[in-house]
């Protein structure tokens, strides 16, 4: 019986610096509880590898098409179109793609693996005092391999930070996200109804653990995403502010202006955007909602 643990990552990126302290490695892990409708990176959200398309590359040779034995690629209007519940991702389109507009989203390695990668930065860690940071999807979702891997980075003296939506069971959290240094995390609507209309889950599980996290002392930063039309009005910014003021002092708020810069990821995997109507905030709409959480003595951390 193979008893190693792996995760299953998508991304790696060097030279982080809104990630936590100093200059980070940031490891994106896949998979995700919830369902933001303005999520950014739509190929965190499947607990599972799955294959992007890449149309601008394409040069339609059609060999994707000859090669898959599952037969779910066809050819429409002379670009392929994937049936992506056939589809077995044997990998074998990927390799024959001359143009590389076939991608394989997520790869499995161990902690020892992930690690060994990163520690490639460590003199950029030492130089600036930053570490390793674990984002997604939701870190938390796989809590066996996060659990491993930051004993690695404790055992090896690295600064370590998780980035959570918090929405996991209260054990978990714990026993896993305390064992970071640092946690990052996110509130993003107070009215339960809402938060599940536009997140596809109830929001109490999120106060809850955030409000342990929050009365716990332990290093906290929480962002918002500013969304305009879903959580930028002040009865929700209000009642934002008085719940974080009330589980700690002090604390440290970062306001993220919803943008459009993952759109053009949902074609690619073969899905949606929900919210392409949606205009981003002005820079008066952001500072109006940062005057509404300094009534709180909440302080805004710069990006």
């Amino acid at each position: 019986m193979n008893n190693v643990i792996k995760g299953l990552i998508f991304d790696i990126q060097r030279y982080a610096i809104h990630d936590g302290p100093g200059i980070r490695t940031t490891a994106f892990l896949k998979g995700c509880p919830i369902r933001c409708k303005w999520c950014a990176n739509p190929e965190s959200q499947q607990s599972a590898p799955e294959i992007s398309y890449l149309a601008n590359d394409c040069i339609h040779c059609h060999s994707c098409a000859r090669i898959c034995p599952q037969k779910a690629i066809a050819v429409s209007e002379n670009s392929p179109v994937m049936d992506r519940g056939v589809c077995d991702l044997c990998g074998l389109c990927i390799e024959i793609c001359p143009a590389d507009a076939l991608q394989m989203i997520g790869r499995h390695v161990t902690p020892a693996e992930l690690f060994d990668d990163m520690a490639a930065d460590q003199p950029f860690w030492k130089r600036s005092g930053g570490g390793i940071t674990l984002s997604g999807g939701e870190p938390l979702a796989q809590p066996d391999f996060v659990s491993a891997f930051l004993q690695l980075c404790r055992e090896n003296y690295v600064h370590s930070v998780i980035e959570s939506c918090l929405h996991a069971p209260r054990s978990i959290i714990k026993d896993v996200l305390f064992q970071a240094d640092q946690i990052i995390c996110d509130i993003k609507i107070m009215d339960a109804n809402r938060h599940k209309a536009f997140i596809g889950v109830s929001n109490e599980l999120i106060l809850e653990n955030l409000a342990i996290l929050l009365q716990s002392g332990k290093p906290v930063l929480v962002r918002i995403p500013l969304i305009p039309s879903i959580n930028d009005d002040r009865d929700n910014l209000e009642a934002t502010g008085r719940f974080l003021s009330a589980n700690r002092q002090n604390l440290r708020l970062e306001l993220l202006p919803y943008h459009r810069l993952g759109e053009s990821k949902y074609s690619r995997l073969g899905r949606r955007y929900g919210l392409a109507d949606l205009v981003p905030p002005s820079g008066q709409e952001i500072e109006a909602a940062k005057r509404e959480f300094i009534k709180f003595n909440i302080s805004m951390a710069a990006r």
